[in-house]
């Protein structure tokens, strides 16, 4: 039983790493057509549309690992894992990106995006000790923005999809094999 254990999660790293790196270009492509896009609304547009593709290959790939590596067994915990693993693997590929984006390529990036949330919480008239405060607040290094937007904010993405994908692939799995019984 050991064994298996052990097997089990090998193939749940190595799935999920291999997986990644679809995930990881997917999340880079549509990263570039958002920040050169700029003004042109056909490149925002398709960018924005991207964005719904996500879940469609978290999906795809938790029912691929559900199917190739745990016979269609799969438990809440197991797709939660999967599904973390590989938006950490994939969050490091786009991590790469917006690190030479925002450290040599756009160096002002960082500095324009915090002068637009002010700008913003000025025109939702947000109250001055707050849009003050964020006004105050000492702009992130590269390294810390790549980790605390990109990276942590990918896997809680992944957190949240999960918790809504993992069910729906249990629930077709049941319902499958509800119609090979019936």
């Amino acid at each position: 039983m050991k064994e298996s254990m052990e097997d089990n999660r090998s193939q749940l790293l190595n799935y999920s790493i291999n997986a990644s790196l679809f995930l990881g270009i997917f999340w880079v492509v549509k990263y570039l057509l958002a920040n050169i896009g700029g003004e042109n609304a056909v490149l925002n547009f398709l960018s924005s549309l991207l964005s719904f593709g996500t879940p469609v290959i978290l999906f795809y790939f938790l029912t691929r690992y559900n199917s190739r590596y745990l016979d269609d067994k799969i438990s809440f915990g197991q797709g939660i894992q999967f599904s973390i693993l590989l938006f950490f693997f994939a969050s490091i590929w786009e991590a790469v990106v917006v690190f030479i984006h925002v450290n040599w390529i756009d160096p002002a990036y960082i500095a324009n995006l915090y002068s637009s949330l002010v700008e913003i919480a000025r025109s939702i008239n947000l109250s001055e000790a707050l849009t003050a405060q964020l006004a105050e607040q000492p702009l992130p290094s590269s390294f810390n923005y790549v980790v605390s937007n990109i990276i942590l904010g990918d896997v809680f993405i992944g957190l949240l999809l999960s918790l809504l994908i993992v069910p729906i692939v249990r629930y077709l799995v049941t319902k499958k094999e509800n119609n090979f019984t019936d």
